[in-house]
């Protein structure tokens, strides 16, 4: 049999074998030499095995104490990543959704550039807000504002749509950037958010009541869609991620001269969706800085085919509506909200 060359055992090995056969002889001049051999290899065995427990030992402490930093290391990091995502929580307050989604995963670069691209613009206010504020304690009014505000962002996030700044009691948003489903999708979602908030705003009113809100806010809304700036503006130190031209200054005026309670959209917005929205064509309005005179449509609701399209009502004596709520996404149900609400208004 051929020797291993890599055998640690090989020279015990060779003494089992070796007195095993003189074992067998019984000789006893043989046996005392063999017996010095096998005892001195049992110590040199015996100091090895020690060596090894120390070496061993050794190993295992430094083990302990890998596994004790890699611990306080792991610890340390989970608190770091808890950090950078409270951090980002926050941030995300102050930055559209979209643009901190896209800055986190390395798509969005923070620095000083603009694109020319047609976004879909919507203003709203509220009416009379400096003398409805003056009726209100501050920390009320502060209520009152705050939950608006938040029904509102609800609204519009679920819409898809870029919210760009609140001023005062105003809210300005827009649709087609940084992503788009196309220029009519973006126009559609704009008008059906701004509807969806409309019937929001008549809910928060019922509710301000009861809580003794004598005169709730009502909101105008203005919506123009044509070619903007949109982009980073600023300095390499500070950046505002918003949208510039004259087309949002004609949002701004739309808003300003809509019904208390209505939306009020340019001839461009309304070519997108008129097949789904009804609406009532007002004067054109001539407004300071344009040129053109601008025709303009008041939204009034979703066209009747649209608001009972997706709602099957039986013909009997009762009512049954199947849904499965579950498998509908917040967009889906807000506009099924809005269909029923058109069919309520039918029926009633």
């Amino acid at each position: 049999m051929n020797k291993d060359p890599f055998d640690l055992y090989d020279r015990e090995k060779a003494l089992i074998s070796e007195g095993s056969t003189l074992l067998e002889s019984a000789d006893l001049a043989t046996l005392r030499p063999f017996s010095q051999r096998l005892f001195e290899r049992f110590i040199s065995l015996f100091n090895e095995n020690q060596d090894l427990l120390r070496h061993s030992d050794r190993q295992e402490q430094r083990l302990v104490k890998l596994n004790r930093n890699l611990k306080s290391q792991t610890q340390e990091l989970e608190l770091k990543r808890q950090t950078q995502e409270l951090l980002s929580q926050q941030l995300a307050k102050y930055l559209p959704p979209q643009i901190m989604s896209a800055l986190l995963s390395g798509t969005y670069q923070s620095q000083v550039a603009t694109q020319r691209k047609k976004l879909t613009v919507f203003f709203s206010d509220i009416r009379d807000f400096t003398a409805t504020s003056e009726l209100l304690q501050p920390e009320a009014l502060t209520e009152y504002l705050n939950e608006y505000f938040s029904e509102m962002t609800e609204i519009a996030l679920a819409h898809g749509a870029t919210i760009d700044k609140y001023i005062g009691d105003a809210m300005m948003v827009f649709f087609g950037d940084p992503e788009s489903k196309g220029h009519q999708a973006d126009a559609l979602a704009c008008v059906q958010m701004a509807m969806a908030m409309q019937a929001r705003m008549k809910d928060l009113a019922i509710q301000w009541k009861k809580k003794g809100f004598e005169n709730p806010f009502v909101i105008r809304i203005g919506i123009n869609t044509g070619y903007c700036n949109v982009g980073n503006f600023g300095s390499d130190q500070r950046l505002s991620y918003t949208i510039i031209g004259g087309e949002v200054n004609l949002a701004q005026r739309l808003e300003a001269h809509s019904d208390p309670g209505g939306i009020l959209m340019s001839y461009e917005t309304y070519c997108y969706v008129q097949d789904w929205v009804e609406v009532e064509e007002r004067q054109p309005v001539k407004m300071k800085g344009i040129a053109r005179d601008v025709k303009t449509f008041a939204v009034m609701g979703p066209k009747k085919t649209q608001a009972s399209s997706n709602v099957a009502l039986s013909h009997q004596a009762g009512v049954h509506i199947d849904l499965d709520l579950d498998t509908l996404d917040p967009i889906e149900r807000q506009k099924l909200a809005e269909q029923l609400r058109a069919v309520a208004h039918q029926i009633s």
